[in-house]
Protein backbone atom coordinates (compact mmCIF):
# COMPACT_ATOMS: atom_id res chain seq x y z
CA UNK A 1 0.00 0.00 0.00
CA UNK A 2 1.53 3.20 -0.87
CA UNK A 3 -0.04 6.91 -1.48
CA UNK A 4 -3.65 5.22 0.03
CA UNK A 5 -3.63 2.52 -2.52
CA UNK A 6 -2.73 -0.84 -3.30
CA UNK A 7 0.52 -0.55 -5.70
CA UNK A 8 1.57 -4.72 -5.84
CA UNK A 9 2.08 -7.30 -3.73
CA UNK A 10 5.66 -8.53 -1.82
CA UNK A 11 6.48 -11.84 -2.72
CA UNK A 12 7.79 -14.17 0.72
CA UNK A 13 11.25 -14.02 -1.15
CA UNK A 14 11.18 -10.44 -1.14
CA UNK A 15 10.20 -10.28 -4.93
CA UNK A 16 8.36 -6.94 -5.07
CA UNK A 17 5.55 -7.04 -8.09
CA UNK A 18 3.72 -3.75 -8.99
CA UNK A 19 0.00 -3.32 -10.24
CA UNK A 20 -2.02 -0.67 -11.01
CA UNK A 21 -5.13 -2.96 -9.26
CA UNK A 22 -4.62 -5.96 -7.05
CA UNK A 23 -7.19 -8.71 -6.92
CA UNK A 24 -7.07 -10.73 -3.50
CA UNK A 25 -8.48 -14.50 -4.50
CA UNK A 26 -6.64 -16.40 -1.28
CA UNK A 27 -9.09 -19.36 -0.80
CA UNK A 28 -9.53 -19.66 3.07
CA UNK A 29 -6.28 -17.47 4.10
CA UNK A 30 -7.42 -14.44 2.05
CA UNK A 31 -8.51 -13.13 5.54
CA UNK A 32 -5.04 -13.48 6.90
CA UNK A 33 -2.51 -11.76 4.38
CA UNK A 34 -0.01 -10.00 5.30
CA UNK A 35 0.00 -6.14 4.46
CA UNK A 36 -3.68 -5.61 3.49
CA UNK A 37 -4.76 -3.02 6.06
CA UNK A 38 -7.50 -4.44 8.53
CA UNK A 39 -10.65 -2.56 7.41
CA UNK A 40 -10.47 -3.86 4.14
CA UNK A 41 -9.25 -7.53 5.16
CA UNK A 42 -12.34 -10.04 3.73
CA UNK A 43 -14.06 -11.58 6.75
CA UNK A 44 -13.55 -14.87 5.43
CA UNK A 45 -13.52 -17.82 7.26
CA UNK A 46 -11.97 -21.79 5.91
CA UNK A 47 -14.81 -24.44 6.14
CA UNK A 48 -13.56 -27.74 6.07
CA UNK A 49 -14.65 -30.29 3.48
CA UNK A 50 -13.62 -33.78 3.10
CA UNK A 51 -13.53 -35.67 -0.01
CA UNK A 52 -13.08 -39.50 -1.11
CA UNK A 53 -11.81 -40.69 -4.59
CA UNK A 54 -12.61 -44.42 -5.96
CA UNK A 55 -11.49 -46.07 -8.68
CA UNK A 56 -14.39 -47.42 -10.90
CA UNK A 57 -14.18 -50.31 -12.52
CA UNK A 58 -12.09 -51.34 -16.12
CA UNK A 59 -14.83 -52.80 -18.23
CA UNK A 60 -17.44 -52.05 -21.33
CA UNK A 61 -19.95 -49.50 -20.48
CA UNK A 62 -19.03 -46.33 -17.78
CA UNK A 63 -20.01 -47.84 -13.88
CA UNK A 64 -21.54 -43.83 -13.48
CA UNK A 65 -21.16 -41.62 -16.82
CA UNK A 66 -22.71 -38.18 -15.20
CA UNK A 67 -22.29 -36.32 -12.36
CA UNK A 68 -24.97 -36.96 -9.24
CA UNK A 69 -25.99 -34.11 -6.91
CA UNK A 70 -28.32 -34.92 -4.37
CA UNK A 71 -29.36 -33.83 -0.98
CA UNK A 72 -29.46 -37.03 1.69
CA UNK A 73 -30.41 -36.91 5.16
CA UNK A 74 -30.23 -33.04 4.86
CA UNK A 75 -26.54 -33.49 3.40
CA UNK A 76 -25.05 -32.20 0.10
CA UNK A 77 -23.66 -35.13 -1.59
CA UNK A 78 -22.07 -35.48 -5.11
CA UNK A 79 -20.29 -38.00 -7.28
CA UNK A 80 -18.60 -37.04 -10.22
CA UNK A 81 -17.24 -39.70 -12.58
CA UNK A 82 -14.02 -38.54 -14.02
CA UNK A 83 -12.73 -39.79 -17.57
CA UNK A 84 -9.36 -41.34 -15.71
CA UNK A 85 -11.39 -44.15 -14.08
CA UNK A 86 -11.58 -41.39 -10.83
CA UNK A 87 -15.04 -41.38 -8.82
CA UNK A 88 -14.70 -38.36 -6.54
CA UNK A 89 -17.50 -38.30 -3.52
CA UNK A 90 -17.64 -35.39 -1.28
CA UNK A 91 -17.93 -32.92 0.24
CA UNK A 92 -18.73 -32.62 4.01
CA UNK A 93 -18.97 -29.12 5.42
CA UNK A 94 -17.45 -28.69 8.77
CA UNK A 95 -16.85 -25.59 10.79
CA UNK A 96 -14.38 -26.87 12.38
CA UNK A 97 -11.04 -23.50 12.22
CA UNK A 98 -8.17 -24.45 9.96
CA UNK A 99 -7.86 -28.17 10.94
CA UNK A 100 -7.91 -30.40 7.65
CA UNK A 101 -7.60 -34.12 9.61
CA UNK A 102 -9.44 -36.65 7.49
CA UNK A 103 -11.57 -38.25 9.90
CA UNK A 104 -13.36 -41.91 9.81
CA UNK A 105 -16.65 -40.10 10.35
CA UNK A 106 -16.33 -37.97 7.32
CA UNK A 107 -15.35 -40.99 5.19
CA UNK A 108 -18.55 -43.18 6.55
CA UNK A 109 -20.64 -40.37 6.25
CA UNK A 110 -19.83 -39.67 2.45
CA UNK A 111 -20.10 -43.18 1.73
CA UNK A 112 -22.99 -44.02 3.24
CA UNK A 113 -24.59 -41.23 1.31
CA UNK A 114 -23.31 -42.22 -1.38
CA UNK A 115 -24.13 -45.49 -1.27
CA UNK A 116 -27.81 -44.46 -1.23
CA UNK A 117 -27.66 -43.26 -4.38
CA UNK A 118 -25.66 -45.88 -6.29
CA UNK A 119 -25.32 -48.94 -4.29
CA UNK A 120 -22.60 -50.43 -5.95
CA UNK A 121 -20.06 -47.34 -4.91
CA UNK A 122 -19.24 -49.95 -1.64
CA UNK A 123 -17.60 -52.50 -3.92
CA UNK A 124 -15.08 -50.16 -5.65
CA UNK A 125 -11.62 -49.68 -4.38
CA UNK A 126 -10.51 -46.60 -2.41
CA UNK A 127 -7.67 -44.63 -3.25
CA UNK A 128 -8.09 -41.43 -1.53
CA UNK A 129 -9.36 -39.55 1.35
CA UNK A 130 -8.51 -35.69 2.20
CA UNK A 131 -9.65 -32.50 3.37
CA UNK A 132 -9.78 -29.05 1.91
CA UNK A 133 -10.75 -25.63 3.32
CA UNK A 134 -13.57 -23.63 1.64
CA UNK A 135 -13.37 -19.89 1.92
CA UNK A 136 -16.60 -18.58 3.40
CA UNK A 137 -17.46 -15.01 4.23
CA UNK A 138 -20.45 -14.02 6.77
CA UNK A 139 -23.31 -15.11 4.62
CA UNK A 140 -22.08 -17.24 3.11
CA UNK A 141 -22.24 -15.34 -0.22
CA UNK A 142 -18.84 -14.07 -2.39
CA UNK A 143 -17.10 -11.29 -1.98
CA UNK A 144 -16.37 -10.09 -5.43
CA UNK A 145 -15.28 -6.60 -6.69
CA UNK A 146 -13.94 -3.19 -4.91
CA UNK A 147 -12.44 -2.46 -1.75
CA UNK A 148 -12.25 0.46 0.39
CA UNK A 149 -8.87 0.34 -0.77
CA UNK A 150 -8.29 2.41 -4.17
CA UNK A 151 -6.43 -0.53 -6.25
CA UNK A 152 -7.38 -3.71 -4.23
CA UNK A 153 -10.38 -6.13 -5.29
CA UNK A 154 -11.83 -9.77 -3.67
CA UNK A 155 -12.35 -12.57 -5.91
CA UNK A 156 -13.33 -15.16 -2.37
CA UNK A 157 -15.62 -16.50 -0.45
CA UNK A 158 -17.65 -18.73 -2.51
CA UNK A 159 -17.97 -21.16 0.21
CA UNK A 160 -18.66 -25.08 -1.47
CA UNK A 161 -19.29 -23.47 -4.58
CA UNK A 162 -15.79 -21.91 -5.70
CA UNK A 163 -15.66 -24.08 -9.08
CA UNK A 164 -18.66 -23.62 -10.16
CA UNK A 165 -18.98 -19.99 -10.11
CA UNK A 166 -15.45 -19.44 -11.53
CA UNK A 167 -16.60 -18.13 -15.10
CA UNK A 168 -18.81 -15.45 -13.59
CA UNK A 169 -16.57 -14.61 -11.41
CA UNK A 170 -14.25 -13.74 -13.71
CA UNK A 171 -16.63 -12.19 -15.72
CA UNK A 172 -17.45 -10.00 -12.77
CA UNK A 173 -13.61 -9.12 -12.34
CA UNK A 174 -13.26 -8.41 -15.52
CA UNK A 175 -15.48 -5.63 -15.65
CA UNK A 176 -14.45 -4.41 -12.21
CA UNK A 177 -10.80 -4.11 -13.17
CA UNK A 178 -11.31 -2.27 -16.61
CA UNK A 179 -14.78 0.09 -15.51
CA UNK A 180 -14.40 0.64 -11.81
CA UNK A 181 -17.54 -0.85 -10.81
CA UNK A 182 -18.70 -4.86 -10.75
CA UNK A 183 -21.94 -5.58 -13.53
CA UNK A 184 -25.27 -5.30 -12.24
CA UNK A 185 -26.25 -9.23 -11.48
CA UNK A 186 -22.92 -9.21 -8.97
CA UNK A 187 -23.15 -5.83 -7.14
CA UNK A 188 -25.02 -7.72 -4.45
CA UNK A 189 -22.02 -9.61 -3.93
CA UNK A 190 -19.60 -6.55 -3.10
CA UNK A 191 -17.46 -6.63 0.10
CA UNK A 192 -18.76 -3.35 1.22
CA UNK A 193 -21.69 -4.85 1.86
CA UNK A 194 -20.05 -5.41 5.13
CA UNK A 195 -19.58 -3.19 7.79
CA UNK A 196 -15.94 -2.31 9.07
CA UNK A 197 -16.88 -3.98 12.29
CA UNK A 198 -17.54 -7.24 10.08
CA UNK A 199 -14.28 -6.37 8.36
CA UNK A 200 -12.40 -6.32 11.39
CA UNK A 201 -13.06 -9.46 13.20
CA UNK A 202 -10.95 -11.81 11.81
CA UNK A 203 -10.93 -15.69 12.46
CA UNK A 204 -8.77 -17.37 15.42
Amino acid sequence: VADGRARGVLTSDGTEWGAGQVVLAGGSRSGRLAGVPADVLPPVRPVKGQVVRLAMPDRPGPFLSRTVRALVRGSHVYLVPRDSGELVIGATSEEMGWDTTVTAGGVYELLRDAHELVPGITELPLTETLAGLRPCSPDNAPLLGPTGLDGLLLATGHGRNGVLLTPVTGDALADALTTGELPEGARPFSPRRFGAAVLTEQPA
